[in-house]
């Protein structure tokens, strides 16, 4: 029996997250991408204070400091946290890491300029919390930055179906449809948390749909040189998978 969001995956396999090709890996290939789109609000990250809620083993941590910011990670998982902070160190860079979840994070209110949570929300146990959190966490005027997964038709079949179970490109199990979020729910979410000046946009790791990327990745999979070359992000208005967006925390 498949266990559904299965996060001791994380633990088990913390070594993967800066070995070339390992799965976890894969996931830094999607940061220049993502940052694409965040770049358009922080045309500048020298200097800011910037959490990462999910870090991981830290590859958007390390992104972030290779730019200036000033970061802080969180996450659950020890095992991933050791193996962020040895690579920190290999690398010269200074970030802080911290065990704990979104929904209790263990920093004072209004400590960051940005929060940023890829690759997370459709794992937490209570997302509302977790904006909370996130909300409590951020200055007025800071930032919250980021992407998850639709609850869709489609992102079932594109993620669970094929991705998971039929051409176990991803670990299976890693995710459960059910705890996927609409963007309209997130945004009731933020917007009951404070936030404000919310956009959502569509995530969409295929290039448009793109063929030659479709293809690859159907032959080769996410594992293959040729598919890594081939993947491209674009940002566009479709978010039936996956989406990114960022919504400002506004005065009290």
């Amino acid at each position: 029996m498949v266990i559904r969001n299965d996060l001791d995956y994380y633990d088990r396999h913390a070594d993967q997250w800066w070995q070339p090709g390992g799965t976890l890996n894969l996931l830094q290939h999607l940061n220049p991408g993502r940052f694409q789109f965040f770049d358009q609000y922080v045309p500048d990250w020298r200097g800011l204070k910037v959490l990462d809620v999910g870090c991981g083993g830290g590859l958007t941590c390390e992104f972030l400091a290779q730019r200036g910011a000033i970061v802080s990670g969180v996450d659950p998982s020890p095992r991933s946290l050791a193996t962020a902070r040895e690579h920190a160190q290999t690398q010269g860079l200074t970030i802080e890491y911290r065990e704990g979840t979104g929904e209790a994070l263990p920093f004072g209110d209004q400590q960051f300029q940005a929060v940023v949570c890829v690759d997370v929300l459709e794992h937490v146990q209570e997302v509302g919390q977790v904006v909370r959190e996130c909300g409590r966490v951020l200055q007025p005027g800071g930032l919250f930055l980021f992407d998850t997964i639709n609850r869709t038709w489609k992102s079932k079949i594109l993620m669970i179906w094929l991705m998971e179970d039929i051409l176990q490109q991803i670990p299976q199990g890693i995710h459960d449809w059910e705890k996927f979020i609409t963007p309209a729910e997130l945004t009731a979410f933020l917007t009951q948390n404070g936030f404000g000046d919310i956009t959502c946009r569509g995530f969409d790791l295929t290039d448009g749909g793109n063929l030659k990327t479709l293809v690859s990745l159907l032959l080769s999979g996410l594992q293959s040189d040729a598919t890594r070359r081939a993947l491209k992000v674009q940002i566009n208005d479709d978010t039936d998978v996956i989406y990114i967006g960022k919504a400002v925390k506004m005065a009290v």
